[in-house]
């Protein structure tokens, strides 16, 4: 007994119209969970880059009180103490400024998801 193997449909038909706007569709779906997680993934990564740097900051204050209460002589306490915070609070501030400038480099999300439903609109309505 033969197999019964389903005709394409003729071009310009309802169903081949159909076909084509769920392929279409499924295609921008694709697009849209590939963008979404690599949102998700640099979500994470920035989050952790923001917790490192609390962490310097918390680290650096916590470091330099105890380092100048217990080694320094009362002479040297305050230079100690400013030279310590200095140092951490810059490594915590480098750390937020690089958190920034990833955050400002970033496009915007599902950026390429949104310019491709805009081609395929424009595309569809015969506006190209």
């Amino acid at each position: 007994m033969p197999e019964h193997t389903p005709t394409p449909p003729r071009p310009g038909s309802l169903r081949s119209i159909l076909d084509g706007f769920v392929a279409l569709a499924l295609t921008r779906s694709e697009l849209f969970t590939l963008e979404a997680q690599e949102q998700k993934e640099q979500l994470l990564h920035n989050t952790l880059i923001g917790a490192a740097a609390l962490i310097f900051l918390l680290i650096g204050l916590l470091a330099a009180l105890l380092f100048v209460v217990l080694l320094t002589p009362p002479a040297w306490r305050v230079t100690m103490l400013g030279l310590l915070t200095l140092l951490f609070a810059t490594l915590g501030f480098g750390a937020l400024l690089l958190l920034l400038r990833r955050l400002r480099r970033q496009s915007a999300p599902f950026a390429t998801t949104l310019a491709a439903v805009r081609q395929d609109w424009k595309t569809l309505s015969g506006r190209e």
